[in-house]
């Protein structure tokens, strides 16, 4: 209903009703209502045969259930059975994080199931294992993908690293191979003719290092040499003082055979 003044000419308004501009204007938010943060927790234990799938139907419970991310447990040298990548629901897994949507959610449940029993129905197959999981305090889904492409980009130079040593030990296996060969050759050859074969002169000599023993038997032999230095250098100089010492006396001895 809308409603008009009595005196429209006392109060200059025109006779055509007023209309808010409520209607047009968007409601604006207040900026008091706190933005939801996500937060990450770690598992340094994931059972075995736990996947991605049984830990988001687990953590679902609790509140929303973000990204996941299981480490792939391929150090095993113990099974020799053909390797197979591990997918979201099958596969051994080391460790994992888990991203919630609220971070409040992810620090109470870090403090509430770290060291407890897993609890995951009646016929549990994970009931004999324990939580150990930790808030990430200030840690985001980017530091772990940065994390993760620092360590394979590490894996990468390792491998090549390795590829590369790999050839230059095959590349002097093969040198070696073909300079026995080529020698066996040229023995056969002189035996043929009738000629001597000395071997030592084809063989390659390479200077070994010297062992602590002989190290330290050249050090000892060095203080002697030194030692007998000084002495010798001693002596010498004790003999000129005396002779030194001796020749006024000499002298005195000549001047008085001259002039009686």
């Amino acid at each position: 209903m809308v409603a008009y003044p009595r005196n429209l000419k006392q109060t200059g308004m025109s006779d055509e009703p007023e209309v808010s501009n409520d209607e047009h204007e968007p409601e604006t938010v207040s900026n008091n209502v706190k933005q939801v943060v996500p937060g990450l927790i770690y598992i340094s234990f994931v059972p075995p045969k736990m996947t991605p799938f049984h830990i988001r139907q687990m953590f679902e419970k609790y509140g929303e259930v973000g990204r996941i991310f299981l480490q792939p447990d391929d150090h095993n040298p113990s099974k020799k059975k053909k390797k197979f990548k591990a997918k979201y629901n099958k596969g051994s897994f080391s460790e994992g994080w888990i991203e919630m949507g609220d971070k409040r959610i992810a620090k109470r449940l870090a403090l509430t199931l770290n060291n407890t029993l897993i609890v995951d129905g009646k016929k549990s197959k994970f009931s004999d294992y324990l939580w150990n999981v930790k808030y990430l305090h200030r840690f985001q889904w980017r530091h772990l993908t940065e994390r993760l492409a620092h360590e394979m980009e590490t894996k990468k130079q390792r491998t090549r690293m390795e590829q590369t040593q790999a050839r230059k030990e095959t590349a002097a296996f093969v040198a070696n191979v073909e300079a026995s060969k080529r020698l066996a050759s040229i023995k056969q050859r002189k035996e043929k003719k009738g000629e001597v074969w000395e071997e030592s002169k084809h063989l390659q000599h390479i200077r070994q290092r010297k062992t602590v023993e002989e190290l330290r038997k050249e050090r000892q032999q060095k203080l002697h040499r030194l030692k007998g230095e000084e002495h010798t250098n001693t002596k010498r100089k004790g003999d000129d003082l005396k002779a030194n010492s001796d020749f006024p006396t000499k002298r005195k001895a000549v001047l008085n055979k001259i002039f009686g």
